[in-house]
């Protein structure tokens, strides 16, 4: 038996469909011991994560006991050391807004997964990113590749080709090259603000103001960034909403799910 969490207003099958990670797997319930689970990535960690009601278990990728010395990364890593309860509350959600995301919870992912998932999703669609995250995993030994070992890999041109990246293999050739020696400057020991954050995300190559919002938000804990694509500029344009200056990101989110939700119905 793996670690056990309590685990209210959160939902894994919904957190996965939600669009902020492209670094998980789902595994069979007789994989997983739980009737939901996933074989996680992050940064170079990774675990399974079982839901069962209101409890999830944390296990170690193999299946195996989760190390506690690894407990609170992953916690930390689910948001389960924050009151969503309350930060729901504070947000005001309409009720079919909360009824079409509940469980959605904002992950605290690795930036630099963020930074490559979401190089790689700017005009694409699902199946294509996610055949290109699997290739790179597969290559990174279930992890993404670090930016040196990306460089290298995107280097070998049958490699690159098989991603299927169009106009984006450049882009993440470039943020690879720049990232072998580089790392946002809120991951150091001084406060920096979302919008210098932002900027400076944005001098990558190929990162325009959505990605850097999305790397701000999943991968930086700026939960006040909020990621602008086509659904949430409907939502702007229609639903006159308010964004808030703490949690915008978390209700962005909310709101995302709830107006993909209502697109196919």
């Amino acid at each position: 038996m793996g670690i056990l969490r309590e685990a209210h207003d959160f939902d894994l099958d919904a957190i996965f469909r939600s669009g902020q990670v492209f670094t998980w797997r789902p595994l069979e319930p007789a994989s997983s011991g739980w009737g939901t689970g996933y074989l996680v990535s992050s940064g170079q960690r990774r675990c399974r994560v079982g839901q069962s009601g209101g409890t999830l278990a944390l296990l170690d990728a193999d299946g195996g006991a989760l190390p506690q010395e690894d407990a609170p990364y992953w916690e930390h890593y689910f948001a389960l050391d924050a009151d969503y309860g309350a930060i729901l509350g504070g947000l005001s959600l309409p009720h079919e807004v909360w009824a079409a995301s509940a469980g959605i919870r904002v992950l605290a992912q690795d930036w630099w997964d963020t930074l490559v998932s979401f190089a790689i999703s700017q005009n694409s669609n699902i199946p294509r990113i996610q055949h290109a995250m699997d290739a790179l995993m597969a290559a990174g030994g279930g992890c993404v590749p670090q930016p040196a070992q990306l460089a290298r890999q995107l280097s070998d041109d049958g490699f690159a080709n098989a991603l299927r990246l169009g106009y984006r293999l450049p882009y993440l050739q470039g943020i690879a090259q720049r990232c072998t020696a580089w790392r946002p400057s809120s991951l150091g020991s001084r406060p920096v603000a979302l919008e210098e954050q932002l900027l400076e995300l944005q001098s990558l190559p190929g990162v325009g103001p959505k990605v850097a919002n999305c790397v701000c938000l999943f991968g930086l804990g700026y939960l006040d960034a909020v990621p602008r694509d086509t659904w949430i500029k409907k939502v702007e344009s229609r639903e006159n909403v308010a964004w808030d200056p703490t949690y915008g990101g978390i209700q962005q989110q909310y709101y995302f799910a709830w107006a993909r939700e209502r697109s196919h119905a």
